[in-house]
């Protein structure tokens, strides 16, 4: 078990970087039970009625900050649909998420990959990538579109692999789809809930054939590549 440790953390380096997950994961907690302890929904309604657009403003200013920083976002979705409507807490809730998503990418791959390589063995991390690009993006789709699955928490993990940029994009558009329509529970309940989980099948089956397109030419490229270089490797050998 030791020796297994050692394989996989390089040095000493790696417990300044393990302190500062730590003190990241204490702080979304921290965030996440205040979030929950303080918004108030017939608060932020009388606010946005006395407020107008500026109220409108703000709150799509917390509601990307929430979906940042907070793991679990369905109950910011909800309000959305519960303060604007259907509709227009879609519109809310899709431009919102989309961007914090884009967010949380760029960020995990500006700080988090450094940190992840100062943590782990360059071996453990080779092995990471190649699991993280076989099932990363179709996958993390998949736990946007399907309810229940920890899709946020998901995105941290897939993104601090060495995937591209640009195969982020489709699963998160595609998923943000069916993750804004929960403003149509906070709408309309049990109605909103059936248009909501309509919206999921359609999305999974058109975002699903599109996001498989993507990842087979990804791969089709990869391959080709990888022959190629193979190929210039033999002539130069030769």
């Amino acid at each position: 078990m030791q020796a297994h440790t050692k394989v996989l953390f390089k040095n000493a380096t790696s417990k300044k970087a393990l302190l500062y997950i730590f003190l990241y994961i204490v702080f979304i907690v921290v965030v996440a039970f205040l979030a929950k302890a303080y918004i108030d929904r017939e608060q932020l309604r009388v606010f946005i009625d006395d407020t107008g657009t500026l109220g409108m403003l703000v709150f799509g200013v917390l509601e990307y900050l929430y979906v940042v920083f907070v793991p679990i976002n369905t109950t910011i979705h909800l309000i959305a649909g519960y303060l604007f409507g259907g509709n227009v807490g879609w519109v809310f809730n899709f431009v919102t998420t989309t961007a914090g998503l884009f967010t949380i990418v760029l960020l995990v791959k500006k700080y988090g990959r450094p940190l992840l390589m100062k943590i782990v063995s360059p071996h453990f991390l080779e092995q990471y990538d190649a699991l993280a690009a076989k099932i990363g993006p179709f996958t993390l789709f998949a736990f946007y579109v399907l309810p229940l699955f920890p899709d946020d928490e998901l995105t941290y993990v897939v993104a601090a692999a060495n995937i591209r940029f640009s195969r982020f994009v489709l699963p998160i558009l595609f998923g943000n789809i069916t993750k804004a329509a929960i403003s149509y529970v906070g709408a309309e309940g049990g109605g909103g809930f059936r248009l909501a989980l309509g919206s999921r099948v359609v999305v999974f089956v058109i975002g699903g054939i599109c996001i498989g397109l993507q990842e087979y030419w990804v791969q089709r490229r990869q391959r080709k590549l990888e022959q190629r270089d193979s190929r210039a490797l033999h002539k130069g050998g030769a």
